[in-house]
């Protein structure tokens, strides 16, 4: 009994002693990896590039400009991450303002800071309000804020972001993926699609419903209300198939189902499928209230799929009216559908847009975009 008492007593004081060096060891490695980071910084300053955690926008656009940047800086040490925690002498670009709220105040100081701002207003929301304020708290310690749109040039001005610390970089387009087809792949991909052959087929690739799940509360500022309201009128007058992409798009779903409009919706998870779904299309709508981008602006116009816009974003700086896109007023589903109906209606209306649209995009290539950003924004701080 003696032995066995003795020998717990042995094995307790083993379990503690080795329960304290597991925990020495994990002080250690958090030590060890904040000077490996800081002796990193001092060797070499490089680019990280912080994104949400969702597969989405932001995540595509950092990949975009890391990809593009190593074909022009090949030497370039440039990363896409989701944190910041451990970086040191670097320069960090927050992809959103979202990441810049969740990084900003864990980032070390010695970091070179550069966020982009897509959009939004302080009214919109009460998350709006509080990421504006987070921004003008930490405004001092951004070196840099980039923004894709005129727009926010001049919101972000208005709420006192100097001059010299704003840079308009557009958003780009991927150009060997995001293509026109030939009358017989784009027959091919519709009938693969089970797009029936009479349709007005319309799209709407985006992410309008709160949350990742269903979606079906709606994002109202992604404007799914008017897109609804556009496509019904619509399909009083034309055969209209709706191809939907995108997550948590449960509200239009309903939508479409309630107005007996036929739709299909596939949630895509790789960029690289995207194009062919354009390539399906006789029309694409965007509706939305607020947009940095859209993306699908130079998406449409770069696989020649005619375009109606509302004024947001992006479009008041890229599309010309009856040019290369339509414009209509922001919430103006009856200017929408009246748009659409002219490039429906009007063949050399059409052509023309087509035709233009892809002379436009071929200036936003995610190649040039990349060289905008390291001449206007990376190279300075790089070098210095």
């Amino acid at each position: 009994m003696a032995a066995a008492g003795r020998e717990r007593g042995v094995m307790s004081i083993l379990g503690r002693v080795r329960s304290d060096i597991t925990k020495a060891s994990g002080r250690l490695g958090f030590v060890g990896r904040a000077l490996l980071g800081r002796l990193r910084g001092a060797r070499e300053t490089g680019l990280y590039y912080v994104v949400e955690k969702a597969a989405w926008s932001i995540r595509h656009d950092g990949e975009s400009i890391a990809r593009s940047l190593h074909t022009i800086q090949p030497d370039l040490n440039c990363r896409v991450v989701e944190s910041a925690r451990h970086l040191y002498h670097q320069v960090v670009h927050f992809g959103s303002l979202w990441t810049l709220c969740s990084n900003i105040r864990v980032v070390h100081e010695s970091n070179h800071l550069v966020a982009t701002v897509f959009h939004g207003r302080e009214d919109m929301s009460e998350r709006f309000r509080g990421a504006f304020s987070r921004l003008r708290e930490f405004l001092p310690r951004l070196r840099i804020i980039v923004t894709p749109c005129s727009l926010m040039v001049e919101r972000l001005t208005d709420w006192g972001v100097p001059a010299q610390k704003l840079r308009r970089i557009p958003l780009g387009v991927d150009l060997d993926i995001f293509r026109p087809v030939g009358a017989a792949e784009r027959q091919e991909i519709r009938n693969r699609l089970g797009i029936p052959e009479d349709a007005v087929c319309i799209g709407s690739f985006q992410k309008d419903g709160v949350g990742w799940e269903e979606g079906l509360q709606p994002k109202l500022i992604k404007g799914p209300d008017v897109f609804l309201e556009a496509v019904r009128r619509l399909s009083g007058m034309y055969p209209v198939y709706v191809l939907l992409t995108g997550p948590a798009r449960g509200y239009v779903k309903r939508g479409l189902e309630a107005a007996g409009i036929r739709f299909r919706h596939d949630y895509l998870h790789l960029i690289e499928d995207l194009p062919s779904y354009y390539n399906a299309l006789d029309l694409y709508l965007v509706t939305s209230r607020e947009e940095g981008g859209p993306k699908a602006l130079l998406e449409s116009m770069a696989t020649g799929v005619p375009l109606v816009t509302t004024r947001v974003g992006m479009a008041p700086d890229i599309v010309q009216h009856g040019r290369n896109g339509m414009l209509v007023d922001v919430e103006d589903a009856t200017g929408v559908a009246g748009a659409a109906s002219l490039l429906i209606e009007d063949g050399e209306l059409r052509r023309r847009v087509v035709g233009a649209g892809l002379e436009t995009a071929q200036a936003y290539d995610w190649k040039t975009i990349a060289k905008q950003y390291y001449d206007q924004v990376y190279e300075e701080l790089l070098c210095g």
